[in-house]
């Protein structure tokens, strides 16, 4: 496994390695220092480069040699044994660092509050913001050897991670999580790190390390402690995320067993089901819009759009602008994809590809690809291959701009289609006319007319 992906890293170890002035310390200088600090910066080096069990043997002979905070070090040498894969291990030197007979080490100060500070961030939406206060938090923990607080501060900003669509990083941030928690036999933990593997599966599909992760939930983690057997809520609802990417809804639980996060998306199941929600559900649905934080709100107008009888265009809309002031990059695709589903069954193919293409692009660039191979079925249903390709040298962005425009609609409704602001579109437009050579719409629609779709 490898190190924490921390933004800082320990004040020890900067203080081995920098001047006052940021300069790189010399070898004298460095030689100069206590032979248990030269021990810990090297666990330091190791940790990045051999791995965690080279890191855990520095910190252990540091701590022979050192008069005191041996039971800091002893304790980060046994998470860094258990990152390595180590267990027994780990285990013995936790016992070593109890023995010393000296103070555990004290919670960082200001922890709880940064942990808040992230958790209103993740209500708003905002998880790349949300990831880097506890990276920090994580990294001042991992410095003063504060392991128990450790594993739920990484299992969190792990989720912010999956969130926010950096799915290596979380990935790497809820294994150290589960690793830690099972030796601090911390199993709440176990269960949040199990719950972004999940997501992370949903994102993939549902094969490999995901399918593992499941079976171990409900095997009740029989490696060490973790999840209780029953699947608990957020794991359900990740469980219908995983079906929807399927189109396969399966067995759907209550409402009231289901996490309030992943409500909506037990509501969609219950549409693709039964094809309609009872006036329960959408009177559901409309709470939600109004009184949840941001995320949640943002998915239950996207369902309220497949659902609503009139009025869609402006419940999709009410979604992508909450999504225009979060970092949820998977779920702005879904909305597109929900849209493109919708303007399709509607008989809008035109309109419908040029959402389906943004979902597309954007369940790829996470390398969602059970998310992006149903995007792609619904383009093929809009007879996407007949509606020609971009002219070379166009974005993404540009290209959408461009078909729109080039079949006469307005710059307004443009805007509207794509949710972007008119001065955005004018913006795309201008480089489409210097890319392609073009001065007017018209003459953009009769040099390319395979923009058009026709």
């Amino acid at each position: 496994m490898t190190a924490p992906a921390l933004t800082q890293r320990p004040a020890s170890t900067t203080a081995l390695t920098e001047r006052p002035e940021g300069r790189p310390a010399s070898r004298a200088a460095l030689a100069e220092r206590p032979t248990a600090e030269i021990l810990e910066h090297l666990s330091t080096l190791a940790r990045g480069a051999t791995g965690h069990a080279a890191a855990a043997a520095a910190l252990e002979l540091a701590a022979e040699v050192t008069p005191t905070g041996k039971r800091r070090l002893l304790t980060l040498a046994a998470a860094d044994a258990q990152l390595a894969g180590e267990p027994g291990r780990a285990a013995e030197l936790l016992r070593r660092a109890a023995a010393t007979g000296e103070p555990a080490p004290a919670a960082q100060v200001g922890v709880d509050e940064s942990v808040a500070a992230a958790r209103r961030e993740m209500a708003f939406g905002r998880f790349r913001r949300a990831e880097r206060e506890l990276a920090t938090t994580a990294s001042r923990l991992w410095a003063g050897g504060v392991i128990v607080r450790l594993p739920a501060v990484l299992a969190l900003r792990s989720w912010a991670l999956a969130r926010a669509g950096n799915l290596a990083a979380a990935s790497a941030d809820a294994e150290q999580a589960l690793a830690l928690a099972r030796l601090t036999e911390n199993v709440p933990v176990a269960a949040r790190a199990h719950h972004t593997r999940l997501l992370l599966g949903v994102l993939r599909g549902r094969s490999g390390a995901a399918a593992d992760s499941h079976r171990e939930a409900e095997a009740g983690l029989a490696a060490g402690p973790g999840v209780p057997k029953r699947i608990d809520p957020v794991s359900a609802g990740l469980e219908l995320l995983a079906d929807l990417a399927a189109c396969r809804p399966g067995d759907l639980a209550g409402p009231a067993e289901v996490a309030a996060e992943f409500l909506p998306d037990l509501l969609e199941c219950r549409l693709i089901r039964d094809r309609g929600l009872s006036d329960e559900d959408l009177y559901t649905l409309r709470g939600l819009t109004s009184s949840a934080p941001a995320p949640i709100a943002a998915n239950a107008w996207r369902v309220l759009g497949l659902t609503a009888r009139d009025g869609a265009n402006d419940c999709f809309a009410r979604a992508a602008r909450l999504h225009a002031t979060m970092d949820l990059p998977f779920d702005n695709a879904r909305v597109h994809l929900s849209y493109g589903e919708r303007l399709r069954r509607d008989g809008d193919r035109r309109a419908a590809r040029n959402q389906l293409r943004t979902a597309r692009d954007g369940f790829a660039r996470l390398n969602a690809v059970p998310w992006a191979q149903r995007a792609e079925r619904e383009l093929t249903g809009t007879d996407e291959r007949r509606a020609g390709r971009a002219p070379t040298g166009l974005t993404p962005a540009e290209y959408q701009v461009a078909r729109i425009v080039a079949t006469g609609v307005s710059t307004r409704e443009t805007a509207a289609r794509l949710f972007l602001s008119p001065k955005t579109v004018e913006f795309h437009l201008g480089r489409v006319f210097r890319k392609l050579g073009v001065t007017s719409r018209a003459q953009l629609a009769h040099v390319f007319p395979e923009l058009s779709g026709q």
